[in-house]
């Protein structure tokens, strides 16, 4: 089942416009989500706020949102005054400006969207304007607001519809200055060590296919779950491997040269499957918790 919508609106290019839907790109539906119970009933609990001073509980009707301007000192705002500066929903994704995709720094990646036509009419007009950012290998920035805030987003051409990617405003962002500080510019290392690590490199070259990566605590909470929900005992994770303690850099990287042995044919992803690795992963996972429910 397709998910639902988040937003809905135009896209607009100069005159050019079509109805669009937002759809998300990622979910944590699935993940294992806790709530916090009473021990001696089972009974889930819930939370009620209190005075921090009088330490008396506060209805609901007397709670407001507060902003600390000073050491423990707060100033009301009030309902009315947020809605005065909240930004109305256009409903319009515009387009201000292509640019080159290896442009955008992957820091400023939020969350990803997929931005679909939203009825009959409006794919043709949809078509063309993704049909000329791919034929230019271009992505766009646009603008949208979305739960009275207004976010940056990069559309990028994927398969035969759009990504669109919050992006983080620049205050968000951290420099990388005072972490970076203490690391030279460019050190000058022994010709050994990079003729050694340029064959490491080499040995463990491939194609990225998220299916060969596995959420080993995710996995271990839902065994865990099920022993429980079976009255049994679940197993305890396997320890990681302990680690080796080489006498210098050389050294550890001869040894793991020697670890990975031969280099393996370095794979591929065919082109028409563009998007098999993500249908691939979601088919493994769910083959693994049917396994496990057995």
């Amino acid at each position: 089942m397709a998910p639902r919508s988040v937003w809905k609106g135009y896209l607009k290019l100069s005159l050019v416009n079509c109805a669009v839907a937002l759809y998300p790109a990622v979910t944590e539906a699935r993940a294992v989500h806790f709530h916090r119970i009473n021990r001696k009933t089972g009974n889930r609990l819930r939370i009620h706020l209190f005075d921090e001073e009088t330490n008396q509980e506060v209805e609901k009707d007397d709670q407001a949102k507060g902003y600390e301007i000073a050491k423990g000192e707060m100033v009301e705002v009030t309902e009315e005054e947020l809605d005065n500066v909240r930004l109305e929903a256009t409903h319009i994704m515009e387009i201000n400006r292509f640019v080159d995709r290896n442009e955008v720094d992957p820091l400023f990646f939020d969350r990803p969207y997929y931005l679909s036509p939203d009825d009959k009419p409006s794919q043709e007009a949809f078509q063309v304007i993704r049909e000329a950012m791919a034929r230019r290998k271009l992505a766009a920035l646009s603008t949208v607001v979305m739960h009275q805030r207004e976010h940056i987003v990069l559309l990028e051409p994927r398969d035969a519809g759009l990504m669109a990617t919050v992006l983080r405003w620049p205050y968000e962002v951290r420099g990388d200055e005072e972490v970076f500080a203490d690391l030279t510019a460019a050190p000058k290392l022994d010709k050994d060590l990079l003729e050694v690590a340029d064959a490491l490199v080499e040995r463990k070259l491939g194609a990225f296919d998220p299916a060969e990566f596995h959420d080993r605590y995710e996995e271990s909470l839902r065994t865990l779950l099920e022993a429980k929900k079976a009255g049994k005992k679940a197993p305890k994770a396997p320890k990681a491997p302990a680690a080796t303690k080489p006498t210098g850099i050389l050294e550890a990287l001869r040894l793991s040269l020697q670890q990975e042995g031969a280099p393996t044919e370095r794979r591929r992803p065919a082109a028409s499957a563009a998007k098999a690795p993500a249908a691939k992963a979601r088919k493994t996972a769910a083959a693994r918790r049917t396994a496990t429910k057995r």
